[in-house]
């Protein structure tokens, strides 16, 4: 049977992920249709729009018959069994975008391209809304030493023999001797390798540009600016959500709050779904929604055959480019030029690391 704790996270991310990839299709650049540069979308926009409005209804369905299959296996199957039910979800709704994807290149292959004169940009944008001051990226670290201290100061009122890991129904079942490395397992061990990380990709992302194959190359220039910043605002943001959840735990661990109360740990990741889909509606991917008065004439023939180097619309291989962080041509957000070795060995250090703390830390227990 699953516990409220499990039902309290999974039903959340059940609806959040049928959600996303239902809205996707709206967030993703117009003439970007599910994965496919289409340059003369407007001339087939009651088409384009009627293939979207179908995707929400798919992935809708979807998303409802696992959210009901999740509330009827709840009362008969495990908790392991409810780890998966996010990860099958997906399945059936990546072979929704597939078909409408396929649909969307047959209807691109039945029509020609035609080539317009481009413009320049004209609009005042203010400087500050495409930077990212140090004060973001320290406000982690200042919330991760106000919790550390906390700690300290709790650290004497800490039992020499302590509960650090419960079970579903909110009940101790492992213990840790009081020491240094038991105490603040949470807040350091944990904390400041993935504040490290998170500060690492939003370096990464302030740095990444727009294509140069793009039909408005100065406007979408300016909104890939602007989008950085919003991106690693929110990066930081979720930082400081995960941080007040490791801080949570470790005041279940230190008895300064009740296990009972182990369910309020689920709150701040909660959070986290709402936020991302609001970042993701109001910016759309590349900034695409932001600056709208920006005015610049499509270029159509400015803008190259480039669908190859999109395996399935969803993977980037490009030798020719030297860049390891992209934007996503499906989806918000980036993803790597799997062509360039570097983004091999980034993706292993972001895989190996937590996998490699993760085992020290059962091993040193």
């Amino acid at each position: 049977m699953f516990s409220f704790l499990i039902l309290s996270t999974i039903i959340p991310l059940v609806l959040f992920i049928g959600l996303f990839f239902a809205f996707i299709p709206y967030f993703t650049r117009p003439e970007l249709i599910f994965g496919v540069r289409f340059m003369d979308y407007q001339n087939f926009v009651p088409v384009i729009n009627g293939m979207k409005k179908r995707n929400v209804i798919y992935d809708l369905l979807i998303s409802v018959l696992f959210l009901v299959l999740a509330l009827i296996l709840s009362v008969y199957t495990s908790a392991i069994i409810a780890v998966l039910f996010p990860v099958a979800e997906i399945i059936p709704l990546t072979l929704v975008y597939f078909h409408f994807r396929g649909s969307t290149k047959e209807l691109k292959s039945s029509v020609g391209e035609e080539n317009n004169k481009n413009s320049t940009v004209s609009a005042y944008i203010s400087k500050s809304s495409m930077k990212v001051g140090a004060v973001w990226y320290a406000l982690p670290w200042i919330e991760l030493i106000v919790f550390i201290i906390i700690g300290i100061l709790h650290y004497p009122a800490i039992p020499n023999r302590f509960a650090t890991h419960f079970g579903l129904n909110g009940k101790p079942n492992e213990y840790e001797t009081k020491s240094i490395f038991s105490v603040f397992s949470l807040l350091v061990f944990t904390a400041i390798p993935l504040t490290v990380l998170l500060e690492g990709i939003s370096y990464a992302i302030n740095r990444t540009r727009s294509g140069n194959n793009n039909a408005q190359p100065r406007k979408s220039s300016i909104q890939m600016k602007g989008f950085n910043a919003r991106m690693v605002k929110l990066l930081v943001g979720i930082n400081m959500i995960i941080l007040a959840t490791l801080f949570l735990s470790s005041l279940i661990i230190w008895n300064v709050i009740s296990s009972s109360y182990v369910t309020i740990v689920t709150i701040p990741v909660i959070l986290i779904l709402p936020l991302v889909f609001w970042f993701a509606a109001s910016s759309g991917q590349t900034g695409w929604k932001m600056y709208r008065n920006l005015e610049e004439t499509p270029d159509k023939g400015n803008t190259i055959e480039d669908d190859k180097e999109w395996a399935g619309g969803l993977v980037y291989h490009n030798k020719e480019d030297s860049k390891i962080l992209v934007p996503k041509r499906y989806g918000v957000g980036y993803t790597f030029n799997f062509s360039n070795k570097w983004s091999w060995l980034i993706l292993i250090i972001i895989i190996g690391v937590p996998i490699t703390l993760t085992v020290l830390l059962i091993l040193l227990r």
